[in-house]
């Protein structure tokens, strides 16, 4: 019975040992260095503010309002690698795809959701 017990209490003690040498392949570096620019556009000369909503901010439509330049609307963000749906909030009641996106899919509400891929 004694001798069935060591080999269990070696491969506990062992097991964490080899997991941490596999682990470092896996962990990325922080999340900070990984966000790549991406900057939105809108062209809504009569909007009276224009906010971006997605699946990178929960959809609010609040926290990435754009900023006017002329008859032009944008915004930049850093987003990590990944696939984003998004939207234009108008007025904060209106929402619309990007018009100058090249990629969109259903929204599931009746309108459509425009697609970002960064990489």
């Amino acid at each position: 019975m004694r001798n069935r017990f060591i080999p269990a209490v070696i491969a506990a003690l062992l097991l964490p040992v080899f997991l941490a040498h596999c682990t470092p392949a896996l962990v990325q570096n922080g999340p900070e260095n990984q966000n790549i620019p991406v900057r939105f556009i809108l062209i809504a000369p009569g909007a009276g503010s224009v906010c971006v909503a997605g699946s990178f901010n929960g959809w609010s439509r609040q926290s990435h309002c754009m900023r006017r330049e002329g008859s032009t609307w944008a915004v930049s963000l850093r987003l990590p690698p990944g696939r984003y749906e998004y939207a234009f909030v108008l007025d904060g009641k209106t929402w619309q795809a990007d018009p100058g996106a090249t990629l969109s899919e259903e929204s599931g509400f009746g309108r459509k959701n425009s697609i970002l891929i960064v990489e």
